[in-house]
């Protein structure tokens, strides 16, 4: 197991995000209503940087297509709302499950927090 020391709780208030490194991994840390959760730092379809988007509620967004993740379990939400998926999602009968899979991620991976005097830990450590 390894753990990162990505930053002071009182830099990290609610609603807001930052990066952190562990292992030559960057990760994603967010705050949601006081609690803290940390995801990989790059979304799946072309690899944005998902600590450059914004949080909605539980969600990050990603900063090119807008697709969203939940910070708490890495599900995919929503997937490319501002591009041909969604026009696809919405016209075409649904993808047969293997090819819906490689076309729309299930999620992404979630790391495990902790604060520690005031601290936030980030492990890759599977979350509680």
């Amino acid at each position: 197991m390894a753990e990162a020391d990505v930053c002071a709780l009182e830099d990290l208030p609610p609603g807001t995000v930052t990066v952190g490194e562990l292992n030559g991994t960057r990760v994603c840390v967010v705050n949601v209503h006081g609690e803290v959760f940390a995801v990989q730092d790059r979304c799946p379809h072309l690899f944005a940087p998902l600590s450059a988007g914004e949080l909605r509620g539980s969600n990050i967004v990603c900063p090119w297509h807008k697709s969203e993740f939940d910070c708490r379990s890495g599900q995919t939400k929503s997937w490319l709302p501002e591009g041909i998926w969604n026009i696809l999602d919405r016209m075409a009968p649904p993808l047969p499950p293997p090819l819906e899979k490689r076309l729309k991620p299930p999620g992404i991976r979630t790391f495990h927090t902790r604060v520690v005097d005031g601290r936030v830990l980030v492990s890759d450590d599977e979350p509680a």
